[in-house]
């Protein structure tokens, strides 16, 4: 067996996968119909920003705020996906530059950590395989709570108790107002406020439920760990710079 030439195919590999799964600046940009609401979400569809226009009252009204709010939302997912779309479909263009050939020196040098040698990659490689065997004999578990997560709705609520908001599979499903407080016509940074604080603590109460869930399946645990930062795994296993 070509140790050394499968590793280094395995570096092209792992380049590549790096570069496809790198989330950095990928955000999601959307707004109502009335171009009063911007929403900002991640790459994981979390609201990062919302405004709302000063006139919100004026122009879209406390009976239509909560669809127009979910709107801007709903627009700014749409909008992640397609940003992800042409960013990945750039990056497999023809155009892309090849990557670069291995080089067995890599991180030498003053104050840095000499790559690791072709055995000591191999067992790590070996290592990472073994846990991921592992990790197979959990996958029934995690895909029966990957789909009760989905199906499961979490309520998140602002400290006064002014805005509920649904989450579910990780987007917001639906959006609520105290028609009380919005009668009093509050500002459009306060509303905008509440939306983010009710959706922070449902965002918190989902990433407990699956922290919960994760602590049942240690093995998978780890490669989940190992799949949201690719980058750092192919640099412990010494096969990427």
């Amino acid at each position: 067996m070509d140790l050394e030439g499968d590793l280094r195919r395995l570096q092209g590999a792992a380049e590549q996968a790096a570069w496809a799964t790198d989330t950095t600046g990928i955000v999601g940009v959307g707004h109502d119909e009335s171009g009063l609401i911007r929403a900002e979400v991640d790459h994981a569809n979390a609201l990062q920003r919302l405004e709302i226009g000063a006139r919100w009252w004026q122009s879209i009204g406390p009976d239509a705020l909560a669809g127009a709010v979910q709107h801007a939302y709903d627009a700014a997912c749409q909008d992640r996906l397609q940003a992800w779309a042409e960013r990945t479909e750039a990056r497999s263009g023809p155009d892309s530059p090849p990557s670069p050939a291995p080089d067995p020196l890599r991180g030498a040098g003053p104050g840095r950590r000499p790559a690791p040698g072709w055995e000591e990659q191999a067992d790590e490689l070996r290592r990472t395989l073994d846990a991921l065997r592992q990790a197979r004999a959990e996958l029934r578990q995690l895909r029966q709570t990957v789909e009760d997560q989905a199906r499961q709705e979490t309520v998140g609520r602002d400290p006064r108790e002014r805005v509920t908001v649904t989450v579910a599979g990780g987007r917001m499903t639906a959006c609520q107002f105290s028609r009380r407080w919005l009668n009093e016509q509050p500002t459009g940074q306060a509303v905008a406020d509440g939306v983010r604080d009710a959706l922070h603590q449902a965002y918190s109460a989902v990433a407990q439920q699956s922290a919960a869930a994760m602590a049942t399946m240690p093995a998978l645990a780890a490669a989940r760990a190992a799949a949201a930062d690719p980058v750092a795994m192919f640099r412990r296993l010494g096969i990427i710079d």
